[in-house]
This record gives C-alpha cells, sequence and structure tokens, in this order.
C-alpha cells in the first residue's frame, strides 16, 4: 500500500470543507446594490459544495479504512463500533437537547412523535420530510441530511465492497456507483416538475462518496501516478464546467436541473483533483493544506457542523443584544461573526471534553496502522 504520511493534509481538506459550509449559512449579500458584496453574496451561494468536499473525503478515508481491513478478524463489527463512537455521541445528544427544549416549550411529546425520524437516520427520506419541518424546538437539524446520507451509504457500502476480490474490481464498483447516481438524477430532473425533496436523498448523492472511495482505491495501486498527472487538467476542467453550467442556469446555487445533474459532477470531479493535489509531497496545495490553523479547524469540524446550524437561533439572539440598533448589512455581518466564534469556540470545548472521551476507545477497535492519521470524519 501507497505511503500514507502525507494523510495529515485531510485536516486541512476538511477544514476548508467546513469553512465553505460555514460561510454558505451564514453569508448574504447577493442583493446588494454593492458589485463586491454582490459578487461575494453569489458565490457562496455555491457554499453547497463544502458539503460535496466532505463526501469526497469521506469516501476516501472510509473506504480506504475498509479496504485495508476486510477480511481480518471482527472487521465489520470493528468498522460500525468505531463509526458509532464517531458519530453517535454527538449526533444523539443534540437530539436529546432538542427534546429537553421541546419539553421546556410545552411541545415535548409533539417532540417525540417526529423525533424518531432524526434517531433512525430517515431525515432525507421525501415520504417523511413533512415530520422533519416542525418537532416543537426552537433548534435546527435541517443539516443532518447528510448525516443521513452518510449513515445509509456505510450501511451498504462495507457488504458492496467486501465482494470485489480485487484493486480492479473495486474500482468498477465504484464507477458504477458514480454512473448510477448522476443517472439517478438524470432520470429525476429531467422531467417537467422537478423533485426537489430528493436533493438530499442517498441516490443523489452516492456518487460523490464513490469518487472518493475510487481515489481510496487509486490510492492503492498504480494508477495513483497517473491520477496525479491528470489532477491539473482536470481541476481546472472540471471548475470551468461548473462555471459554465451555472452561468447557463443563471445561479450556482444547488436548484435547477444543470447544477444539480452536471453541475454536481463538475464539482465532484473537481474536488477529487483537489485531494489528489493535497497528497503530493510538495506543491501549492499541499501546503495550504498542511497550514496548523486549518487542520485545527478540521479535527473539530464535526462539532462545528452539528453546532453552527443547531443553535442559530441562539446566535441571532446574542447578536441583537450586542448591536440593537444595527441596519440590515451590519446585522448579517455581526450575525456571521458571532456564530463564527461560538461554533468555533462550543466545538472545542465539546471535542476535548466530551467527543474525545468516546475517541480513545476506538482505538480498541482497529485493524489497521497509523490510526489517528486515517480517522475519518462525517460530512458537513
Amino acid at each position: 500500500m501507497k505511503s500514507d504520511k502525507h494523510l495529515p493534509a485531510l485536516d486541512g481538506i476538511r477544514g476548508l470543507a467546513i469553512l465553505i459550509v460555514v460561510a454558505r449559512h451564514t453569508g448574504g449579500g447577493a442583493q446588494s446594490s454593492n458589485l463586491l458584496i454582490k459578487s461575494m453574496g453569489l458565490v457562496l451561494k455555491g457554499g453547497w459544495g463544502g458539503v460535496s468536499l466532505f463526501f469526497v473525503l469521506s469516501g476516501f478515508l472510509i473506504s480506504g479504512i475498509l479496504w485495508d481491513t476486510r477480511g481480518t478478524e471482527g472487521w465489520l463489527r470493528n468498522f460500525y463500533i468505531r463509526r458509532a463512537l464517531r458519530i453517535f455521541p454527538l449526533y444523539y445528544g443534540s437530539l436529546l437537547l432538542v427534546v429537553l427544549t421541546a419539553f421546556a416549550a410545552h411541545q415535548g411529546f409533539f417532540c417525540l412523535s417526529r423525533i424518531w425520524v432524526f434517531a433512525l437516520y430517515l431525515q432525507n427520506i421525501p415520504a417523511l420530510a413533512e415530520l422533519t419541518k416542525s418537532y416543537g424546538s426552537a433548534l435546527r437539524l435541517g443539516h443532518f441530511w447528510s448525516l443521513a446520507v452518510e449513515e445509509q451509504f456505510y450501511l451498504l457500502w462495507p457488504f458492496l465492497l467486501s465482494r470485489m476480490k480485487t484493486l480492479a474490481q473495486a474500482k468498477y464498483l465504484c464507477v458504477a456507483t458514480i454512473a448510477l447516481s448522476f443517472g439517478f438524477r438524470l432520470l429525476l430532473w429531467s422531467r417537467p416538475a422537478a423533485p426537489f425533496e430528493f436533493d438530499g436523498f442517498l441516490l443523489t448523492r452516492a456518487g460523490e462518496l464513490a469518487a472518493g472511495a475510487f481515489l481510496a482505491i487509486c490510492f492503492r495501486d498504480g494508477s495513483w501516478k497517473k491520477l496525479d498527472r491528470l489532477a491539473p487538467v482536470a481541476a481546472a476542467a472540471s471548475l470551468a464546467g461548473f462555471a459554465a453550467v451555472g452561468w447557463q442556469g443563471g445561479t450556482v446555487d444547488f436548484q435547477g436541473s444543470g447544477i444539480i445533474v452536471y453541475g454536481l459532477l463538475f464539482l465532484t470531479i473537481f474536488w477529487g483533483s483537489l485531494l489528489v493535489l493535497s497528497l503530493r509531497p510538495a506543491g501549492f496545495w499541499s501546503r495550504a493544506m498542511n497550514i496548523g490553523w486549518l487542520r485545527g479547524v478540521g479535527r473539530i469540524s464535526y462539532g462545528i457542523y452539528v453546532f453552527h446550524v443547531l443553535f442559530f437561533p441562539w446566535y441571532s439572539w446574542v447578536a441583537e443584544k450586542i448591536w440593537p440598533h444595527a441596519d440590515r448589512v451590519q446585522g448579517l455581518a455581526l450575525n456571521g461573526v458571532v456564530i463564527v466564534a461560538l461554533s468555533f469556540a462550543i466545538a472545542w470545548l465539546s471535542f476535548r471534553f466530551y467527543e474525545s472521551r468516546f475517541l480513545i476507545l476506538r482505538k480498541r477497535f482497529s485493524g489497521i496502522r497509523h490510526e489517528e492519521t486515517l480517522t475519518a470524519e462525517p460530512a458537513g
């Protein structure tokens, strides 16, 4: 297997991904009359791509772990236990906070009648969408759709990947999954009435995870050098393709058949190329992704992802108390600063005093070397 000594750069990629996601959720200005602010606002509409980067990175890390440990004693049990120790404490802790705040608002039993959808990771199922819109609490759970995509994918993926006898077969599986996801989007979004309730559906987004898995397999055979040579061209071409689709559709936001069908494919290729470039022994992207503070952000990215939306109403209340007479632009800017400052601080505290207690237990269920380097994080 190829040396993993450059994998710490992936913490930096994770940090970049969460910064993009937070910028998306705290941004604004697309309607401003100021050309600079308007341009920044329009660019931030493409911040949904930060989740795509998380998916590609997750597919790369977790599929690599699965391939390296398959067939060893207890490999599947270890995988799911490690996954649960990383995801469940913070996830279900957040759901508990929602239930408690709902009871405080005298909506507890109403909340219990709906929170089960989130507890079972079914919040991205279109037929259950109505149950996720209101659950009796001011805390927000809308961003947890991406965790549902990941958990559903990793319920199925280990069994499919373990059936592959060779690296070549594993790559065929990844390509087939990417094609299936693209075909699913093409089929649904070519209809006159676009089914946008499927935006976060597993088949809609499985291609991003499979793309990361493809790179993980290539990292373990002789094709990585070829990918490394192609990465700069692929990055430029895919970014141009994404921009062209956005230009034609009039937006880079995740809406419209062009962006969802073709733009998502181009962006997936771009993020995959960025990942390859970041794993070079040297170069701009490798140095950028190894910046200390960016890697630090990456290490607490799961908490940032959870808290920057979960407590959104509270952040707005704090910002209003700080500057009650701010105008719209000033209020948006202050709200963004408060969200970043408080969500990052809460995420650090959570990682230091809560999540880390469970992460220590993961070492008992690892079947590969350099475990901490290869630790995978959930999507933002």
